[in-house]
């Protein structure tokens, strides 16, 4: 995997945005599981992550950045949504420092599947942004846990709206 792979799919899914939506055009999740497991920040495929229980991705993995309120539940139920935003820092120095916000696509009661496309497309600009500019490691190691496990839970509650 490469950053050229990462951020074409991060515009390509800002493009077909109204598409996925309305549904006129089917969500690949996969290509979302393949950059996430490439980046190799979790230590299983995120495939293996939907199942889990809150407890024990909590227990196991978890850098504490998501709200985790129901420790028999299993992830793939779960609300909250860590949202990589900006990136800071010193890419020369790998000194690199991502900065998150929560979002919940389920704010309101019901799911708003733009949340979660918007979460995806702008998580991989911005980390296909950095990857290009530094190596993997870097990246690899800076960004938070929760938020990759975010994008892979959002790629597939996108992928499950549309069926």
């Amino acid at each position: 995997m490469n950053s050229e792979t990462i951020s074409k799919l991060a515009e390509g899914l800002y493009e077909d945005r109204k598409k996925f939506e309305d549904k006129s055009q089917k969500f690949d999740a996969q290509k979302v599981y393949d950059i996430l497991d490439s980046l190799e920040v979790l230590r299983k495929p995120i495939k293996e992550y939907f199942d889990m229980t809150e407890d024990s991705y909590y227990q196991n993995e978890s850098d504490h950045r998501l709200t985790l309120q129901n420790p028999d539940q299993k992830l793939s139920q779960l609300h909250d949504r860590v949202q990589v935003n900006h990136v800071d820092g010193s890419l020369a120095g790998h000194n690199i420092n991502f900065t998150y916000n929560h979002e919940d696509p389920y704010a309101g009661g019901e799911y708003k599947v733009k949340t979660d496309i918007n979460l995806v497309s702008f998580a991989f600009t911005v980390i296909g942004a950095v990857y290009d500019n530094t190596i993997v490691a870097d990246v690899r190691n800076s960004v938070s846990k929760d938020a990759i496990l975010s994008i892979g839970l959002a790629a597939r509650a996108i992928e499950e709206w549309q069926k």
